[in-house]
């Protein structure tokens, strides 16, 4: 496997904490373009299968102890795919159709998308595995963004946010109410 790529390509799932159109830097100044992507046990087999002959293929005995980019809910039992990498991927509609990097919707979590790329071994100081790097998504459903209700009801008289096109601030419409300290 050291000479040979070997791509992956996901079924639908659903897209969990998606770093998609703008890398992660929380924890490398460079970013990581990241996605988990959540399946049933019985979508995610064939891949998990793959990836396993590739940790052999790569490890051969000490395969078994390779680290893989999947974790199992155990609420659920439904697994989760961990894709990442430092490059952008492309994206493409439902139809296959490529969407230009301008017009890239943003991707939530609660989406349905597939997810294509690399496997990639790895073994460097100490850990051993097989990486899924992400290098392009289908977006077959968008979610919203979750701001809609967010639990919080009315507490009457209190601070009341202006609407995009309200001009009048809180104040009864005296000048900037913004720095009354």
């Amino acid at each position: 496997m050291a000479n040979k790529k070997i791509t992956f390509k996901t079924p639908q799932g659903i897209a969990q904490y998606p770093w998609l159109n703008n890398p992660d830097t929380q924890f490398d100044a460079e970013g990581h373009y990241k996605c988990n992507l959540r399946l049933s046990e019985a979508e995610a087999k064939p891949l998990m299968d793959e990836v396993r002959k590739a940790a052999n293929d790569a490890f051969g005995d000490k395969s078994k102890n390779a680290k893989m980019p999947w974790k199992v809910d155990d609420e659920t039992g439904e697994v989760v795919l961990i894709t990442k990498s430092k490059f952008a991927p492309r994206f493409v509609d439902s139809t296959g159709q490529v969407i230009p990097d301008s017009k890239a919707p943003q991707v939530n979590s609660g989406s349905t998308i597939k997810a294509a790329g690399t496997m990639f071994p790895y073994n460097a100081g100490g850990n051993m595995g097989i990486s899924l790097q992400l290098s392009g998504v289908q977006i077959i459903e968008l979610a919203a963004r979750g701001d809609g209700d967010l639990g919080f009801g009315n507490e009457g008289d209190g601070f009341v946010a202006a609407a995009e096109n309200d001009n009048i601030s809180n104040n009864g419409g005296s000048e900037d109410a913004s720095y009354n300290f």
